[in-house]
């Protein structure tokens, strides 16, 4: 009898493949790292056999920690990146490297995708304004500059769709969750739009067909079982889009539930029973990984990421004790962050490494501090990262409750950045309300290995799955004082970056830096 399910969480900068028992208690994992190439200035790219082999390895290494037969393997799902995508050959294999979400090279297809269909009408089919972030405008990047890739190009798929087949399936699909960020779904009807596809002129035929996650979809290959240590014959299952899945991980599958996961971008996710009505076009909604339902979300493009860029930059110190020592070296810095007076003082960090997303779409934004004074030091520069995160993240928290019309019932915080307590509490003293704590931070694999074994038919609906293996941990609550603070901190904040915004200042900066990108 099957006792163990398997998540599968391929992400921008790591893959993690975990080992579950179906009470949701974790067995064992292993993570590996793989880099992004920034071949020109806003292009990111990646290479799919980079997470091909992190999912070999950690597969391997997760079986022998949890020291049990892969026989009594159930199902194995997997959560992947939304927004990045490939083409592949006949055989399947990688033509070039994947243009990853965050590459916002298509910056002038965007801009030609909004003046021939009008925000309105665009917005009405794909629910979602139309940015260079999402795949829509990179689709035509492709069209207009590289006719010979798409002529080449078997089929274009996502990276969950890609790693299932290494595995062993046959099947040609997508999934709505998996399509979030994409821009070329008619998200009311869960399917491609044929009206954006003909506009930029590509075929379906070049396209996986739309179908519902949390199916079956085949079984470990032999030779996929060599590689991995998985048996030959387990259950394979389609998981969803890695936000998509941290939403069921978890646990926001009814309206007025709202997820916020801090990894590698930072992504507010919450469940809605239909497609609302939004005028402003500040946030976009998707397909839910809970099949035929749908959700609303709000992006930072980079969360935690500028927590890795400040300890690759000026942390060299933290990271020599952390050899030393074993600590974690977030945990070293946040430590130090800790000792900075709320509000860092004055010292205010805008967290635009790549393109501020949701609610304004500035793609030019750019990262940088303001306020500094030789009062501040490394505490104080910490700490307003972790603030200037929190800030952006409350302007699209702002922006959804506005299109829910009240406030969201419950918060519940997720990914990696979650497992700060210093960070938790920033979140819940800038939004000023009580923060959910969840057991398992790594709800994505979680969420994909319920939507795993609601397939294989271990829980009968999405629902059972949740309330066998989701489990919550207590509340943050909020020092209000500290959210008056942080109110009026947050003010100068969005008003800062809305000013440099309308004044056209991080579009000169970012002509300028095209221009002399190389420049010596």
């Amino acid at each position: 009898m099957a006792k163990f399910i398997v998540g599968i969480d391929a992400g921008t900068t790591g893959l993690k493949t975990m080992i579950f028992e179906l009470n949701g208690n974790p067995l064992a994992s292993a993570y590996r790292s793989y880099p992004c190439k920034f071949p020109h200035a806003g292009w990111v790219e990646q290479d799919p056999w980079d997470l091909w082999n992190a999912l070999c390895e950690t597969s391997k290494e997760t079986i022998a920690k949890a020291d049990i037969d892969p026989k009594e393997i159930a199902s194995i799902a997997i959560s992947s990146q939304r927004g990045t995508f490939f083409a592949v050959d006949k055989d399947w294999n990688p033509i070039e490297d994947a243009i990853v979400w965050s590459d916002v090279r298509a910056t002038k297809e965007a801009q030609w995708i909004g003046s021939h269909f009008g925000i309105d009408k665009y917005y009405g089919i794909a629910a979602s304004a139309m940015t260079p972030s999402f795949s829509y405008s990179k689709f035509k990047w492709v069209r207009d500059n590289r006719p010979d890739l798409y002529e080449e190009a078997y089929l274009f798929v996502n990276g969950q769709e890609w790693l299932l087949h290494q595995l062993g399936s046959e099947e040609v699909f997508t999934d709505p969750s998996s399509l979030a960020m994409n821009g070329m779904m008619d998200v009311a009807k869960l399917d491609w739009s044929d009206e954006l596809l003909d506009a930029i002129n590509v075929s379906r035929s070049k396209l996986p067909p739309v179908k519902h996650p949390a199916r079956q979809v085949g079984c470990i290959s032999p030779k996929a079982a060599e590689l991995t240590g998985f048996h030959a014959g387990t259950s394979i299952c389609v998981g969803g889009g890695d936000q998509q899945c941290a939403a069921v991980g978890s646990g926001i599958i009814k309206e007025g539930m709202a997820e916020i996961t801090v990894g590698t971008a930072g992504v507010i996710v919450a469940a809605v029973d239909k497609v609302y009505e939004e005028s402003h076009h500040e946030i976009y909604f998707s397909g839910h990984a809970n099949p035929g339902k749908w959700d609303m979300e709000g992006q930072v493009t980079m969360a935690a990421s500028n927590l890795k860029w400040f300890r690759d930059t000026f942390c060299d110190a933290e990271t020599a004790v952390s050899k030393v020592s074993g600590k974690d070296v977030y945990d070293i810095i946040c430590e130090e962050a800790a000792n900075a007076y709320v509000g860092s003082r004055g010292l205010l960090y805008f967290p635009f490494l790549q393109g501020q997303l949701t609610p304004y779409y500035c793609d030019a934004a750019r990262a940088g501090y303001v306020g500094m004074t030789p009062a501040h030091g490394k505490a104080e520069m910490a700490r307003a990262v972790l603030e200037g995160v929190a800030y952006e993240l409350n302007m699209s928290i702002n922006a959804m409750q506005r299109v829910l019309g009240r406030p969201f019932d419950v918060i519940r915080l997720s990914g990696g950045g979650a497992k700060s307590p210093l960070w938790r509490q920033i979140q819940a003293d800038v939004y000023g309300v009580p923060v959910e704590k969840l057991k398992i931070f790594d709800c994505g694999l979680v969420g994909s290995a319920a939507l795993g074994a609601t397939a294989v038919g271990i829980f009968d609906n999405i629902e059972e799955a949740v309330g066998n293996l989701v489990h919550t941990d207590g509340f943050v609550e909020p020092d209000m004082h500290h959210h008056e603070i942080y109110k009026e901190y947050f003010g100068i904040f969005r008003d800062a970056f809305l000013a440099w915004r309308d004044r056209g200042i991080y579009d000169r900066l970012a002509a300028a830096t095209d221009k002399y990108w190389d420049a010596k």
